[in-house]
């Protein structure tokens, strides 16, 4: 006579058996698959490998400021050499006496060494003239 406990017992080919096989080898294929494209993507985007840390650079801007009526432009022109095709450069420009800033622009640089172009300034600079700095490099 069988036992409570016989009929209660663990059938892999029973009610749900094969189901959980089958979710289980989906999960094990699918979340590798994920993690991978997830890392490849910028690969096939042509961004590069993904890297711990920062980019290794070496960046030069140089400035000129034109002021018309009170209003200035600035001209802004500089390269940058690293271990990347692609960098997002921000140039801020500064009254050279009192440390303000009066403009700023960011360049998209990609495939190329060179930068450049022109920023309103917010105020006209002092007689000091303008500095430039480069403040992000991305």
């Amino acid at each position: 006579m069988p036992t409570h406990e016989w009929t209660l017992s663990h059938d892999p080919h029973g009610r749900d058996g094969r189901k959980r096989n089958r979710r289980a080898l989906l999960v094990a294929v699918a979340v590798p698959s994920l993690i991978a494209l997830v890392a490849l993507v910028p690969v096939f985007t042509g961004e590069g490998p993904l890297r711990p840390g920062g980019r290794t650079y070496n960046a030069q801007v140089d400035c000129q400021v034109n002021t018309v009526n009170g209003t200035g432009t600035v001209s802004i022109n500089g390269t940058i050499e690293g271990d990347s095709s692609r960098y997002q450069v921000t140039v801020e420009v500064l009254d050279a006496a009192t440390r303000q800033s009066i403009g700023q622009r960011t360049f998209d640089v990609r495939d190329t060494r060179t930068f450049g172009g022109t920023a309103p300034a917010r105020t006209p600079p002092g007689p000091a003239g303008i500095e430039c700095r480069i403040t992000k490099v991305v």
